[in-house]
């Protein structure tokens, strides 16, 4: 089975509470991902809730919560024809502030396509999260 992966950090002075409460709002990922039109979930932000994000110039695209960590971290996953994409995002505490990471593993037959695809923009929506939790 093909498999791509990536992994992105950013450093800034942001606090572990204000990313997560900017994670955890799944209506404000539009505030720092430009990629997206609009996010729902439906249930708490909690291990097992769905949602729905829209994806500029897409179609509604589903996700499932599959680990929440509060202040540490969040796993979510997507199903699409051809291909699993894993999405773990972490924040730590370093010095007067915070590391944040985005990363993806991708599975499936269509995996190597839809790699770069999926991460072309990833490192600037991590970079404005850090920036919005500023």
């Amino acid at each position: 089975m093909a498999t791509f992966s990536f992994e992105h950090s950013v450093e800034g002075p942001a606090s572990v509470e204000t990313v997560w409460e900017l994670w955890s709002d799944v209506s404000r990922w539009t505030e720092w991902d430009e990629s997206l039109e609009s996010v729902t979930l439906s249930g708490p932000f909690a291990e097992g809730s769905g949602g729905t994000m829209v994806i500029k110039g897409q179609g509604p695209i589903s996700f499932t919560l599959t680990s929440v960590e509060p202040f540490a971290g969040f796993v979510d996953e997507t199903s699409v024809p051809g291909a699993l994409l894993r999405f773990t995002h972490r924040v730590e505490r370093v010095g007067d502030g915070v590391r944040v990471t985005h990363s993806v593993v991708i599975e499936g037959q269509a995996a190597e396509f839809l790699g770069p695809v999926v991460t072309a923009d990833l490192p600037d929506a991590v970079e404005a999260l850090v920036k919005l939790a500023s």
